[in-house]
């Protein structure tokens, strides 16, 4: 990297991730700017507003302007194919990079990633910590921002962070005490540009690991680390050696590690293959840290889950509704479609922003599980290409959920996994979860 004459930092992104690099930066004293490729005057007055005196700029990127600074902290959404930001020599960082700078070496790191269930695992991996007595700090990419957790670290702290492709596109050295990539399904290749870019960046949470926890039965999401490196892996299948697993214990099945039993896979707060795994890898990353079987049992039992995530809402006439508005990739819908069990048949609502991901082995499950797919928004018509005549399509979730509670009977199920991004009609997925909810009260009243 060439050193400029300027020691300024550039803040590319005025948005939240943006503020947190912009508090960070001046409780150290550290000059930067900032910029945003938004030409938004209410984004614009609410930055300035909170940073008066700061430079910044507001509207389409050029490369001599980002060539002034000798590092740019690029927020997670700005992609690597934005015009200037491709060509810039500036060495182009993210606010993971500048949270590891901050962060103790001797203080554990657990880093979390996935193309589906990283929330989840993320906040049971908090949980079970803070029943083991930890000060946990817990955020990243499902929030608070990371850089905001430093003002409460302390001597015995250990982070926690969800991390996604974004922020490691732009991460490198991580070093965390121990990391995992839960699964690997298409995401985001719109932004990546295709699935091995996509793989490259999610791998990067290895860099300078620790330990690692592995999805035995997902080859993609196992990573090229020293043979040396201490791992623990977890399939649906008997457990080994420093592999959770299944094992039947009085007829009944028991999650295990080794040979040592658990917990009953019944014991679970939520029903579903999805919940044996999320479970299976909170108890790796936190027994690689010293946590005790009977505290994360414990914890688990008592773990609520996280909104917008396989939330059941009360039956209507027996017609079951479940919003699982975060399934916003082919993989999280998959695995939603194929963990309903009904008594009857499944009507699956699905639809938004594709983000080019191949639909054809979600196709294939959805085939299998479900009596009739209504799809809705900008993409609808991609799903009407992949399965025929199993689909209608609709302009909204409103009419598409009409059509589905009109073929809805006693014992059937009524799920929202939507398989796409929100950002054709919603501001984000948990918008889209909270009107599908109010959807079914107001049904509950007709």
């Amino acid at each position: 990297m060439t050193l400029i004459a300027s020691s300024k930092r550039l803040i590319l992104g005025a948005g939240p991730t943006g503020q947190a690099v912009a508090r960070h930066f001046q409780q150290l004293g550290i000059q930067f700017e900032v910029a945003d490729t938004r030409q938004s005057d209410d984004l614009k007055t609410g930055f300035e507003r909170e940073f008066p005196g700061v430079e910044t700029y507001f509207g389409p990127l050029k490369t001599d302007y980002l060539d002034r600074f000798e590092e740019i902290i690029v927020s997670p959404g700005i992609a690597p194919t934005t015009e200037g930001l491709n060509k810039t020599t500036s060495h182009l960082i993210s606010d993971i990079q500048v949270f590891r700078r901050a962060w103790p070496e001797n203080q554990p790191l657990i880093a979390i990633t996935g193309s589906n269930a990283k929330s989840t695992v993320t906040s049971l991996v908090a949980e079970i910590l803070k029943a083991d007595g930890r000060n946990v700090l817990v955020g990243g990419n499902l929030g608070p921002q990371a850089l905001d957790l430093l003002e409460y670290q302390t001597g015995q702290s250990i982070a926690v962070l969800e991390l996604s492709s974004f922020q490691l596109e732009r991460t490198r050295g991580l070093k965390a005490t121990v990391a995992t990539c839960l699964n690997m399904s298409p995401d985001h290749l719109d932004w990546h540009g295709s699935m091995i870019a996509y793989h490259q960046a999610k791998h990067r949470i290895f860099e300078g690991v620790g330990a690692i926890v592995v999805n035995a039965e997902d080859p993609l999401s196992q990573p090229l680390v020293p043979d040396q490196t201490p791992t623990i892996k977890f399939a649906l299948q008997h457990p080994d050696f420093h592999r959770f697993g299944l094992m039947v214990v009085d007829g009944e099945d028991w999650i295990a590690l080794g040979a040592e039993p658990w917990m009953p896979v019944s014991e679970l707060p939520m029903p579903g293959r999805h919940m044996v795994q999320n479970a299976m890898a909170a108890f790796g990353i936190c027994h690689l840290v010293g946590v005790d079987k009977e505290v994360a049992v414990k914890a688990v039992r008592m773990f609520t889950g996280l909104p917008h995530r396989m939330v059941e809402l009360s039956p209507i006439r027996g017609v079951r509704f479940i919003n699982d508005s975060k399934g916003t990739n082919v993989g999280a819908s998959e695995t939603a479609v194929a963990s309903v069990e009904a008594q009857g048949d499944l009507y699956l609502l699905v639809g938004g922003e594709s983000k080019d991901a191949d639909l054809s082995q979600w196709a294939k499950t959805v085939t299998t599980h479900c009596k009739h797919v209504f799809a809705f928004g900008r993409d609808r018509g991609r799903f009407v290409d992949v399965l025929g005549e199993q689909v209608t399509a609709f302009q909204t979730l409103d009419q598409a959920f009409e059509h589905a509670v009109q073929h809805a009977n006693a014992g059937d199920v009524v799920l929202l996994s939507p398989a796409c991004a929100s950002f054709d009609q919603f501001n984000n997925y948990q918008e889209r979860g909270a009107h599908f909810e109010a959807l079914v009260e107001a049904y509950r009243e007709n």
